[in-house]
């Protein structure tokens, strides 16, 4: 783990390790059962929410498809705040941050493809650009404690999802995966509790 701007960023090479680690089962599992391996299937989001798809998902994808839904809300609201036409005085302040929810957001969608042949599009966020503009319009200080405040309680529901998910994950190399993440969150949450971006 490094430490760049006052975000935590995950070392590449473990990273690295845990995906292969969690390919290589997946496949095998995938020829035991005697399903192919050689395409993944494309998920969307939002057609789960309608048909109610999640309730009947594997533990371990539902959870997976729920934190990354979690990180495309915070996305959806950093990038407006974040984009070369915003006004917000926390434009900065954004930016920074957006680069490593990205990150934290890739990782599990290359989790969901490689554990589970599975390409998830998240579900489209229904009032983060709300949130975005409300914060957007504030000064500069009141802007970085309600970002500040944005970013925390997801960082909170997100460690709560995985824990609360954890004891249901079963597939080699998923557990590690987010129990390294949700350590990285612990982490996020004792240096964004009560300061500002």
């Amino acid at each position: 783990m490094t430490e760049t701007g006052g975000w935590s960023t995950y070392r590449p090479r473990a990273w690295l390790v845990a995906a292969l680690l969690v390919s290589a089962c997946g496949t095998t599992e995938r020829r035991q059962s005697g399903t192919p391996g050689s395409s993944d299937s494309t998920v969307f989001g939002d057609d789960r929410a309608r048909q109610g798809d999640a309730a009947r998902a594997a533990p371990e994808v539902a959870l997976l498809e729920r934190l990354v839904d979690e990180y495309e809300a915070l996305d959806v609201a950093m990038d407006h705040l974040a984009a070369p036409a915003s006004a917000s005085a926390v434009q900065g302040n954004a930016w920074k941050g957006d680069r490593h929810e990205d990150a934290d957001k890739r990782r599990l969608l290359d989790l969901l493809r490689t554990a589970f042949a599975e390409r998830y599009l998240p579900r489209t966020p229904r009032r983060a650009a709300g949130t975005a503009d409300s914060i957007g319009s504030l000064p500069k200080d009141a802007g970085a404690h309600a970002l500040n405040q944005l970013v925390l309680a997801h960082h909170r529901r997100v460690h709560r999802d995985i824990e609360r998910g954890l004891p249901a994950v079963r597939r080699p190399g998923v557990r590690p995966v987010l129990v390294q993440l949700q350590e990285h969150l612990a982490r996020e949450i004792g240096k964004l509790d009560g300061k500002a971006l």
